[in-house]
């Protein structure tokens, strides 16, 4: 395998044919949430098409988020892709197409002057051209945070502060070179000592990369990235390539993984694969697919070896699909190696709308637990012995009349050996402008039923936004009551939240939100506060 893969990897960048649809990544902000929607504002949606899917970097991996269902000149309406938790400016990532255009009629002289001849009758225009002309655009931005966790009681006070940095510069001083950098940096009280002993307690480095530009349709990276391609596998350290073939993209990687203790550099953890993949898009519709090889190593000893399949498309009016799958190809049995092909894990994600009032939406995820043979070889048994998890979802949204909305959501999630599957139902009815333009008032519903509890939420949430998309403020109020198995009393929380963010100049944003809950006779409160400066 690893010869294959050098030979690929040599052969990838020998050719250079004519490239068509190529994608860069574009990253947006949560300017604004309803009960149905999320609003994404980027510098310009140019490229980017309804049905596309967006990504969020969730447990340092690129994760298919959204789904685009409208968009502007500098917005995009979605709709979720799944039950994660979206908040107000979090960074959104969109596979924005770019275009490399033939041209028919020009002719390059050696002088660098084109000759436009569009009319044999009419006088020849010359021109001067620049050849392969880039453009600098430089992106990001800089955060602090506070998270201060506080009670009445004798617990522990925390206090964590956050710094991250997010810098893109794409086409350095108009050149070939771009970089790509995400790093955070965790402090909380008490715990600097830690961070003095083990710096990667603290500094959590997610993208850190220079990336070179061989031609419009090929380009090799160094440094820690991850690649929206195979965004399963997590961060990638070391060399990375890629090229298209009009609608057809390959490319490979060779480095190591990020250590799974503290997620700093451990060139022990080395790693290699290859990746095919497909690409078809029009002004309406889009399809995408990659499928790729990997083999994970631990201290030159194989860890890991399997195959990773990605698709989405929107080919279908009204229709989009999104699904993975993973399957091992190696396995580790009374110390021999053995090839094996055995699926992991698959998830597959469907949205149908109706009509323009009604849309359904469903997913199904199977998963087991992922070998590592040698980094997890001494519990191996435990982890070798677990059962697939499955689960279920369906998502029901409907508009009843103008600004009047509905929607339910059942949730099933089953393992072998748990005593009771879990299962959870929301339902929601949402009324907009309520409080006056770009409101929203939501009563909602929640039903969970766990191995260890059993509990119901009720919940009221006002949230409001300027016209301009600049300040955003909002409230909510939850009933919740648990039924806490082998408890002798039940647990009732009663919880309030206020929370506003502005642009208090322009690209500067500061964001607060504070929860307080109520459990005679004891007090918590939670209070965030961000401070953010986009360039």
């Amino acid at each position: 395998m690893k010869l294959l893969f050098v030979i690929l990897f040599v052969l990838l960048f020998r050719v250079s044919p004519k490239a068509q649809t190529l994608s860069e990544n574009a990253e947006g902000t949560v300017s604004f949430l309803s009960s149905q929607n999320t609003y994404v504002k980027f510098k310009s949606t140019e490229g980017i098409l309804i049905g596309d899917t967006l990504y969020a970097s969730l447990n340092n991996s690129l994760v298919p988020l959204l789904i685009v269902k409208n968009l502007s000149s500098t917005s995009v309406v979605c709709s979720s892709l799944n039950s994660s938790k979206i908040n107000i400016n979090d960074i959104i990532v969109a596979k924005r197409r770019t275009e490399s255009k033939k041209s028919e009629k020009i002719i390059v002289e050696k002088s660098d002057t084109l000759v436009e001849n569009t009319d044999s009758t009419k006088t020849v225009k010359k021109e001067k051209i620049n050849i392969g002309n880039r453009k600098e655009s430089i992106n990001g931005s800089i955060a602090v945070s506070n998270f201060s966790g506080f009670s009445n009681t004798p617990a522990h006070q925390s206090y964590i502060f956050n710094y991250s940095l997010q810098l893109n510069v794409i086409n350095i001083g108009n050149s070939r070179i771009s970089t790509e950098n995400y790093i955070q940096f965790r402090q909380e009280n008490g715990e600097f000592k830690k961070i003095q002993n083990n710096i990667f307690d603290g500094l959590k480095i997610y993208t850190l990369s220079v990336k070179y530009d061989l031609s419009k349709s090929s380009f090799i990276s160094v440094g820690r990235k991850i690649n929206p391609n195979i965004s399963n596998i997590g961060s990638i350290d070391g060399l990375q390539a890629e090229k298209s073939f009009k609608k057809i993209y390959v490319g490979g990687f060779a480095g190591s993984r990020p250590d799974f203790a503290d997620y700093g550099f451990n060139f022990n953890l080395l790693q290699f694969g290859a990746y095919v993949g497909h690409n078809f898009a029009t002004a309406t519709i889009n399809m995408r697919n990659s499928l790729a090889i990997v083999e994970q190593t631990n201290n030159s000893k194989i860890d890991r070896r399997f195959l990773y399949f990605q698709h989405n498309n929107s080919l279908i009016k009204n229709l989009s699909m999104f699904c993975t799958l993973e399957t091992d190809l190696y396995k580790l049995s009374d110390n021999k190696s053995q090839n094996t092909f055995s699926l992991i894990n698959s998830y597959f994600s469907l949205r149908y709308k109706f009509f323009k009032k009604l849309s359904l939406s469903t997913t199904y995820d199977s998963r087991k637990n992922v070998i590592y043979y040698e980094t997890y070889k001494n519990y191996l048994n435990t982890l070798l012995a677990s059962e697939t998890r499955l689960g279920y979802s369906v998502q029901l949204n409907y508009n009843i009349v103008k600004n009047l909305s509905a929607g339910v959501k059942i949730g099933y999630r089953y393992r072998k050996g748990d005593r009771i599957p879990s299962k959870n139902i929301y339902a929601f009815i949402s009324y907009n402008s309520l409080l006056g333009e770009n409101s929203s008032t939501t009563f909602s519903y929640t039903k969970l039923e766990t191995t260890y509890l059993n509990g119901s939420i009720y919940n009221i949430r006002l949230s409001k936004g300027s016209k301009s998309g600049k300040i955003n403020y909002g409230c909510s109020y939850s009933y919740n009551n648990y039924k806490v198995f082998n408890a002798e009393k039940p647990l009732l929380q009663h919880i309030a939240n206020i929370n506003f963010s502005s642009d208090i100049i322009k690209k500067l944003t500061f964001s607060i939100n504070f929860e307080t809950d109520f459990e005679k006779p004891n007090r918590f409160y939670r209070l965030y506060m961000q401070v953010r400066k986009r360039f």
